[in-house]
C-alpha cells in the first residue's frame, strides 16, 4: 500500500509540475523597462511592431519594476504570468544606435541574446522585433500561432551556378555589419553569384553542422555548390578604423587570400572596402572556379540525413568548373611563384608631420652678480617681465614616414617660431615724483635643426641638433632729449647658437589617450648680441640650456591638445677689462619660464 500511495503522490506531483510548465509557457511576452538613451521611444516601438504579429503581450502599464537578478525575474513573470521577459538596453556609439537585448524565460534563465544596430530608432526597433520574432520564443495567439507550430518545408536546392558562387559570412567587431554590407556591394559588381547567408545558415542548421567549429562550412558549401566564403574582423585601436577581409575555400578551411584596410572612420573604412574589394580578391575567386553540386560531407553526430547530390546543370564552357581549376591547380604547383612583397599597414607606421600651434606667456628676469657697489660709471639695473604673452609653433616633417617604417621614417626636420606680442618695459625716472618712461620690447626666437628618433611601442625617444637665434630688445622711449637719457638702461641680446638635446615622447593609458614628453637641450651660444659690444660688456661670453615639459591629450583623427611648461636659461661670463670696459660686473644671468596651451595635429 505504502509503495502504491508513493507511486500515486510521484504522478499527481509530476502533472502538476507539467501543467504548471504549460501555463508558464503559455504566457504572454512582458518588456521589461529599456535602459539607455530613447529606450522609453524604442520599447513602445517594439510593443506595437509585436503586436502587428499577434504576439501575447503584457500592457506596458502593467510592467514598471526594474530587475537586477534572477530571483526578480522570475517574481516578475508570476506577477505578470508571463512565460518570456524582454529587455534591451540602447546606446549611441560612432553615430549608430545600438540595442543589445536579454530574452528570459519565467525562471529567469537567459535564453537568447543579440545585437541590432542602426542609423534611426525607427529600424533599430524593427530589427529588434525581427530577432525576437526569429527566436522563436514569441507566443502567438489564434491562428497565426497554429501556423508557426506547424512544421516547415525544407528549401529547395538553388540551381547549379554558372560563376563563382560566395558567401558572405557575418564580421565580427564594432560596426561590422556596416563593413560587411560594404563588402557585398562591393562583389556585386563582380562575376561571381551572391549567395544569402541566412539560406547558408539554414542549410547547416538542417544538416546538424556547427558553422563556427573548423571546417564546420564544408558540408553545406558542398551541397550548395559554394566556392568561396568571405569573413573579417573590423577593429577600431588608435583612433583607427581597420578590417582584415579574409576569402576561404569552401572544399577547406584554407584562406587563400587575406586583404587589409583602414580609414580614420567607420564611414571612410566603409568606403575603403566597397571600392577596392571586388579587384582585390578577383583573381582568387576566378581560381576557385564554379563548384558543381555534390554529395554533403558526411558529419558525425548530424541529426538529419542529407539526401544525394542533385544533377548538375549544364555549365558554360568559358567559366571553368571546380574539378577543371583543381587540376590545373595541381599543374602549377610545381612553378615558382613570385613572392608578393608584403606592405606595411599604413597604421603601423610612425607620423610623418607633427605641427603645433601655441598661445604663449612669458616671465623673465635679468640680473647681474659681483657688482662694484657704489661704481662712479653709473648702477646696473636689472630687469623683470612678469608676464608677456605671444604665440608660437612647432613643426616636425618625416618625409621618409609616407613611405616606409624602416630607417627612412625616422629622419626628419625641426622647426620651431615663437614671437611676444608688442608691450612695453617702464623704468622710474623720477623717485620722488613717480615719474616713468616707456620703452617699446620686443621678443622672439627661430630654431631650425635635424632630427632623429626611434619608435618603440609607445615610447619615442629623439636627439636633435640644430641652429637657432634668441633675441629679447629694448627700443628707445622718444626722440633724444639734452641732459636726459631715452634708454632703457638695460642691454639688449641676441644669442645665435648650436643646440644639441634629446628627449622622448610617450603614449600613456589603454587607449593611448594621454601623452607625455619631456626635452632638454645644451644651447652653444657664439653670439649675444648688443650686451657684448663695446657700449655695455665687449668680452662677454655665455653659454645656455631648455628643458621642457608638456602634457597632451588626443581627440582623435590626429588631432591633440596640448599643455606645456618650458624653462631657458643663459649665464654669462662678462670678463669686464678694468680701465676699459664702460661697466664693471663679474657675471649675468638671464631666464625664461613659459608656458603655452596650444592644438596640434600629429599623422
Amino acid at each position: 500500500m505504502r509503495i502504491l500511495r508513493f507511486g500515486a503522490m510521484t504522478l499527481l506531483l509530476s502533472l502538476c509540475s507539467s501543467a504548471d510548465l504549460a501555463s508558464a509557457d503559455d504566457g504572454a511576452v512582458a518588456l521589461l523597462p529599456f535602459q539607455g538613451a530613447q529606450a522609453a521611444k524604442v520599447r513602445q516601438n517594439v510593443q506595437k511592431g509585436l503586436a502587428a504579429a499577434d504576439v501575447e503581450l503584457v500592457p506596458l502599464k502593467r510592467v514598471t519594476a526594474v530587475v537586477k537578478n534572477t530571483k526578480g525575474y522570475t517574481k516578475q513573470a508570476a506577477k505578470l504570468d508571463a512565460s518570456t521577459l524582454v529587455r534591451t538596453r540602447v546606446r549611441r556609439v560612432e553615430g549608430r544606435w545600438v540595442g543589445d537585448t536579454d530574452v528570459r524565460n519565467a525562471n529567469g534563465q537567459r535564453v537568447e541574446k543579440f545585437r541590432n544596430t542602426s542609423s534611426s530608432l525607427t529600424r533599430l526597433s524593427n530589427r529588434i522585433v525581427a530577432g525576437l520574432m526569429k527566436s522563436g520564443r514569441m507566443p502567438l495567439a489564434g491562428a497565426a500561432g497554429a501556423a508557426a507550430a506547424a512544421p516547415r518545408a525544407e528549401p529547395e536546392a538553388p540551381p547549379a551556378p554558372t560563376q563563382p558562387r560566395l558567401v558572405v559570412r557575418p564580421f565580427t567587431g564594432a560596426q561590422a555589419a556596416k563593413i560587411r554590407g560594404a563588402t557585398v556591394r562591393g562583389l556585386r559588381s563582380e562575376p561571381v553569384e551572391m549567395f544569402p547567408n541566412k539560406q547558408f545558415a539554414a542549410k547547416a542548421k538542417s544538416m546538424g553542422v556547427n558553422l563556427k567549429s573548423d571546417g564546420g562550412h564544408v558540408a553545406p558549401a558542398s551541397a550548395l555548390a559554394v566556392s568561396g566564403l568571405i569573413d573579417g574582423d573590423v577593429l577600431y585601436e588608435d583612433r583607427v578604423w581597420s578590417a582584415y577581409v579574409r576569402l576561404i575555400d569552401g572544399d577547406s578551411a584554407k584562406v587563400i587570400s587575406q586583404h587589409y584596410y583602414d580609414a580614420s572612420t567607420s564611414a571612410a573604412l566603409a568606403k575603403s572596402v566597397q571600392a577596392n574589394i571586388g579587384p582585390d580578391f578577383r583573381k582568387d575567386i576566378g581560381k576557385l572556379g564554379v563548384a558543381v553540386p555534390g554529395a554533403a560531407v558526411a558529419v558525425p553526430g548530424a541529426a538529419v540525413a542529407v539526401p544525394g547530390a542533385a544533377v548538375a546543370a549544364p555549365v558554360a564552357a568559358a567559366t571553368p568548373t571546380r574539378s577543371e581549376s583543381t587540376s590545373s591547380e595541381k599543374k602549377e604547383k610545381d612553378e615558382p611563384k613570385p613572392k608578393a612583397k608584403k606592405k606595411r599597414p599604413k597604421k603601423d607606421r610612425p607620423a610623418a608631420v607633427d605641427i603645433e600651434l601655441d598661445f604663449r606667456v612669458v616671465h623673465r628676469t635679468f640680473g647681474y652678480n659681483d657688482v662694484l657697489p657704489d661704481d662712479p660709471r653709473g648702477d646696473l639695473r636689472d630687469y623683470k617681465l612678469t608676464a608677456g604673452p605671444g604665440v608660437g609653433i612647432k613643426f616636425q616633417y618625416y618625409p621618409g614616414a609616407h613611405f616606409t617604417a624602416g630607417v627612412g621614417a625616422q629622419f626628419g626636420i625641426d622647426f620651431e617660431w615663437e614671437r611676444l606680442f608688442k608691450i612695453d618695459s617702464t623704468r622710474v625716472v623720477d623717485a620722488a615724483t613717480g615719474e616713468e618712461q616707456s620703452f617699446p620690447t620686443e621678443s622672439q626666437q627661430f630654431l631650425i635643426g635635424l632630427r632623429w628618433r626611434y619608435p618603440k611601442g609607445r615610447w619615442e625617444p629623439s636627439v636633435v641638433l640644430g641652429y637657432g637665434v634668441h633675441r629679447f630688445s629694448f627700443g628707445l622711449s622718444g626722440p633724444p632729449v639734452p641732459n636726459q637719457d631715452n634708454t632703457a638702461g638695460v642691454p639688449s641680446v641676441k644669442y645665435e647658437f648650436v643646440r644639441l638635446g634629446g628627449g622622448f615622447r610617450v603614449e600613456i593609458g589603454k587607449h593611448k589617450l594621454f601623452v607625455l614628453a619631456a626635452s632638454i637641450a645644451f644651447r652653444g651660444t657664439f653670439s649675444v648680441g648688443p650686451i657684448g659690444t663695446s657700449l655695455w660688456f665687449p668680452e662677454a661670453k655665455a653659454n645656455g640650456m631648455d628643458a621642457l615639459l608638456m602634457m597632451g591629450f588626443r581627440l582623435g583623427k590626429g588631432f591633440e591638445i596640448r599643455l606645456s611648461g618650458d624653462y631657458r636659461r643663459y649665464g654669462f661670463d662678462l670678463n669686464p677689462v678694468p680701465g676699459e670696459a664702460p661697466y664693471v660686473a663679474g657675471g649675468a644671468l638671464d631666464q625664461y619660464w613659459g608656458g603655452a596651451l596650444g592644438v596640434a595635429w600629429r599623422r
